[in-house]
């Protein structure tokens, strides 16, 4: 009878511990997807950010381009604006649609590091042509942006000119690093880690 005993309070500990198991995992898998969709949160609020200003500033440049597309010195920097700034709306909206289409919560976690994955790598290469396309913007936005704004033509003053540019190099490349660093790059990583600690976890089982 002792025996009998013994193996039914060990069945019950043994079906607790399962159980416990399998509530810790569960309570794993919602802590570390909700940090993931909490952290990728933040690419995705500055990437609608960007969306409504870049569109929005787009119409702008399109604008003074027709205004003065009668003058070649202001109709080449517009239209060189114009396709940088709408190369920048399209890789924002690529972005967004990447992002909005993760499932945090129905996706095995091999199908979650995949999507992350995909998006690191096209976050990387719409960030290279962000950074290698500032200077160019620099140098086409300043005349189109002058006589617009102030009917101010910047080809007048050769040194404001260079002066505007190298301004705008040393203010445009070191907010744009911060903001890449801050809001993605640690985002993805951080995110990364949280999907392989999860996928760690259930290999173990």
């Amino acid at each position: 009878m002792e025996l009998e005993e013994l193996k039914s309070a060990w069945a019950q500990y043994d079906k607790k511990l399962t159980q416990n198991l399998k509530l810790n995992e569960v309570l794993l898998r919602n802590m570390n997807l909700e940090k993931s969709k909490r952290e990728m949160n933040s690419p995705l609020i500055n990437e609608i950010i960007s969306e409504v200003v870049g569109f929005v500033f787009l119409m702008f440049i399109v604008s003074l381009t027709i205004r003065y597309s009668n003058e070649f010195k202001f109709l080449m920097p517009g239209i060189i604006t114009s396709i940088i700034v709408a190369i920048w709306v399209y890789n924002s909206i690529s972005l967004i649609r990447l992002l909005t289409n993760i499932d945090y919560y129905y996706s095995p976690v091999v199908e979650l590091q995949k999507s992350i994955n995909t998006l690191n790598q096209k976050y990387q290469k719409y960030k290279k042509f962000v950074l290698y396309s500032i200077p160019l913007f620099a140098i086409s936005a300043a005349p189109i942006l002058g006589i617009g704004l102030r009917n101010f033509d910047i080809y007048e003053y050769p040194i404001l000119f260079i002066v505007a540019i190298v301004l705008s190099l040393i203010l445009g490349y070191p907010g744009q690093i911060w903001i890449y660093k801050n809001f993605y790059d640690k985002k993805i990583i951080n995110t990364t880690k949280f999907l392989d600690e999860l996928n760690r976890f259930e290999k173990e089982e």
